[in-house]
């Protein structure tokens, strides 16, 4: 397949990634309103063209945080990223430094923050999730601070976990309990899973 558009990239995911990953970087949390109006808003947003002006000073360079980023971009946490590729973190921390914009490492990668550090030179940001447990997160930031961060990106928006019925649907993660929390995995059929 050639990559014409970004539209390509989420074809050919579909037909690579066995479907339990798909389902999980394609899908949100429960019918998915809030992913299709997400896209429908930035379907919306148009860049104004102007021709016939001088290009040779054109920079996109902006500052944020007391750091200099090539453009005003900056490469979010993706959570189990190296289950797409092999130590994908360190692959997407590599890529966000090539093109002069800061890498966020997920509370939930897969490679730990120890690795993903010292693999490039530009300071990385992390995110952490706030939850009850402070021991959890204390460790956490001790190792971030210890591994050179220089950001920190705080989600706070899982006091709950959303209910992600693809993830349910294709086992990777356990259905809804009536409390609001996650059931247990659904269990693994041999061969599900694996890449052919």
């Amino acid at each position: 397949m050639i990559i014409s558009a970004a539209t390509d990239y989420r074809a050919a995911a579909q037909r690579k990634l066995p479907p339990f990953l798909f389902h999980y970087i394609d899908g949100g949390a429960y019918a998915e309103h809030t992913l299709r109006r997400n896209v429908e808003d930035l379907a919306q947003v148009a860049l104004r063209q102007r021709v016939l002006k001088n290009m040779s000073a054109l920079s996109l360079e902006t500052k944020l945080f007391n750091e200099t980023l090539a453009m005003p971009v900056v490469l979010g946490p993706v959570g189990l990223c190296g289950m797409y590729a092999r130590r994908g973190e360190v692959q997407a921390a590599r890529a966000a430094e090539q093109q002069g914009i800061p890498f966020t490492l997920s509370t939930v990668s897969v490679c730990p923050i120890e690795e993903v550090a010292p693999a490039i030179k530009r300071p990385m940001w992390f995110q952490l999730y706030v939850l009850k447990d402070r021991g959890f997160m204390r460790n956490a930031l001790e190792r971030a601070k210890a591994a050179g961060c220089t950001t920190l990106v705080f989600t706070v928006d899982m006091p709950t976990p959303g209910a992600r019925y693809r993830d349910a649907h294709s086992a990777m993660s356990g259905p809804m309990l009536p409390n609001g929390g996650i059931g247990k995995p659904l269990p693994i059929l041999p061969g599900r899973g694996m890449l052919a």
